[in-house]
């Protein structure tokens, strides 16, 4: 082998004079190969195999990669980062045939094609390069589970006001990672990587900006009205659904353009809602119901959007009078089969260029709702005046009850009147009124009170309860037919006559139902006979002062229990 390996030389030698005169005799001494072994001046990667066989070039590579998987990977999105090791991601050495390369250099070819390798080799070393991948499914594991933090809701900025003072939380910009670019991302800076050392990625994401900025809520600092109502909180099953609604709509923030829908944001009336049963009417029936006296939360919310000149989207009265607020100032809320889709809603537009906080303080009696907002004109003031058209109570109705004692009654359902009223919103710039409109004009059914009167006299009298005079009660007709509502009379031909026993004018004007003149200007006349204040007063913004007992009907309103 050795005289074989000489004789190459030799002949290698002479054919590079031939070929090469100036070649030396020095490169003559540094061709030499030796069998089974790799020429010098060869590199995989950054490993020297020079002199290695094979085996011992495939063993030191193999050590070199296992050095490798244990360098680690920084994967970045933001001010965000996670670690992995190489050998987590499955990093493999694929080429493993390019040792074969290594040991086959200056040994084949034609004779001219190996002595010129061999005398590159003497001036430049020769590398070959490691191919490695990773394992798919590793990688892709790596992103979804310890990327999974990299993800970030969009932040809107919010706003709540605790001991009085407003708290602005920054806004946040929303991350995702794109796992497919990543991967890619990832594959490229390890794959062609010059060395494993330090390596880092930033992972590809897309950003989703907020749709608001902090300034904007910093800007909500001033009271743009408050009103207040109450309520008898020891009736308990109505009072813990008004202040459980009151509570759902606490801290709502409407930027310009927003609308809410209240029975929304009450959330679904059931007792697993949260909501209890109490006495409620739908109609002009008095039923047992769930969520009776959230209507009294949406009025005051109601109330203080007008005050707040917030626009009124939708809005209904009550189909009875109720007793909290005014004629005319009452909302009434009836979700039907679905809350999201109410048969009938009360909701509320942000028409200003700033956005606005609803709060509500509940408790103790008092209802209130307060909007706050940015005030931009001090000398504008907005009044409210409820007017009454028309009032007239039923005559009550009693029903005969053989389980009572003989004149004693017992009241199963209060009086309600039938009103017609309207509601006229005033506005003054620095004392000087620049505006007066009629809003709208709510009427109000009407309906009995119901006495049982007891007929059994072989019953006992009921302790502290003096009997009526049986002999006064009405009279039922002998044809069957049933005594209208209000206590009116039908009149043979079947027109109708006025509540209160007037005619009606020749020329078909209604005459108010107190029989007073209506005045020539054409204003309303109270239905009280009292006169208008020339300023329009009424009720005060913030609701605190309630309307005197039987003024705007009777103190018994929806959800109240009799």
């Amino acid at each position: 082998m050795k005289i074989r390996n000489i004789l190459f030389s030799v002949m290698t030698a002479c054919v590079a004079v031939i070929l090469f005169p100036g070649f030396s005799a020095k490169a003559e001494s540094t061709v030499d190969i030796i069998d089974g072994v790799i020429a010098d001046g060869v590199y995989i990667g950054e490993i020297d195999v020079s002199g290695m066989t094979e085996a011992e070039a495939k063993a030191a590579v193999d050590q070199y990669m296992k050095e490798a998987g244990q360098e680690s990977l920084v994967v970045r999105a933001g001010k965000e980062s996670v670690r992995t090791k190489l050998n987590d991601l499955g990093l493999q050495w694929s080429n493993r045939d390019v040792v074969k390369e290594a040991s086959a250099l200056g040994k084949t070819g034609n004779l001219i094609k190996r002595y010129k390798d061999l005398v590159s080799l003497q001036y430049e070393n020769h590398i070959f390069g490691i191919e490695t991948v990773l394992d798919d499914k590793k990688l892709n594991d790596f992103i979804q589970e310890e990327m999974e933090e990299f993800n970030q809701e969009v932040k809107e900025p919010s706003l709540t006001r605790e001991g009085g003072t407003f708290q602005v939380t920054p806004s946040a910009e929303g991350l995702e990672v794109n796992e497919s670019e990543t991967a890619e991302a990832i594959k490229e800076a390890v794959l062609n990587a010059e060395g494993y050392s330090g390596l880092s990625v930033e992972a590809v994401c897309e950003v989703t900006k907020p749709k608001h900025d902090s300034s904007e809520l910093e800007a909500v600092q001033d009271v743009l009205a408050t009103y207040s109502t109450k309520y008898n909180s020891s009736n308990v099953g109505r009072t813990q659904s008004l202040e459980l609604s009151a509570q759902r709509l606490n801290g709502i923030v409407m930027y310009p353009g927003d609308t809410i829908s209240t029975s929304l944001l009450m959330g679904e009336r059931s007792v697993e809602g949260g909501y209890s049963t109490a006495i409620g009417y739908v109609g002009t029936q008095s039923v047992d119901m769930i969520g009776a006296g959230i209507c009294q939360t949406a009025s005051t919310l109601y109330c203080a959007a007008l005050y707040a000149e917030l626009d009124i989207v939708e809005r209904s009265n009550h189909t009875k009078t109720v007793s909290y607020v005014p004629y005319s100032m009452d909302a009434t809320i009836y979700a039907g089969d679905d809350y999201r889709n109410p048969n009938i809603d009360l909701k509320l537009k942000n028409g200003f260029r700033h956005p606005v906080y609803i709060e509500s303080s509940v408790g103790g009696g008092t209802c209130t709702f307060t909007i706050y907002g940015k005030k931009t004109d001090s000398s504008r003031q907005v009044d409210y005046v409820s007017t009454t058209l028309q009032e007239a109570y039923p005559e009550p109705q009693f029903v005969e009850d053989p389980n009572l004692p003989y004149g004693y009654t017992v009241q199963t359902q209060d009086a309600y009147p039938q009103v017609v009223a309207t509601l006229t919103k005033i506005v003054r710039v620095n004392g000087v009124e620049t505006e007066r409109s009629v809003l709208h004009t709510d009427k109000y059914k009407p309906s009995n009170a119901v006495f049982n009167v007891g007929i059994n006299p072989a019953l006992p009298p009921i302790e502290g309860q003096t009997p009526i005079d049986m002999s006064v009660l009405p009279q039922q007709p002998a044809d069957g037919t049933q005594q209208p509502a209000d206590g009116t009379q039908q009149p043979a031909d079947g027109t109708q006559q006025p509540a209160d026993g007037s005619q009606q004018p020749a020329d078909g004007s209604q005459q108010p139902a107190d029989g007073s003149q209506q005045p020539a200007d054409g204003s309303q006349q109270p239905a009280d006979g009292t006169q208008q204040p020339a300023d329009g007063s009424q009720q005060p913004a913030d609701g605190s002062q309630q309307p005197p007992e039987g003024e705007y009907g009777q103190p018994v309103g929806e959800g109240q229990t009799p």
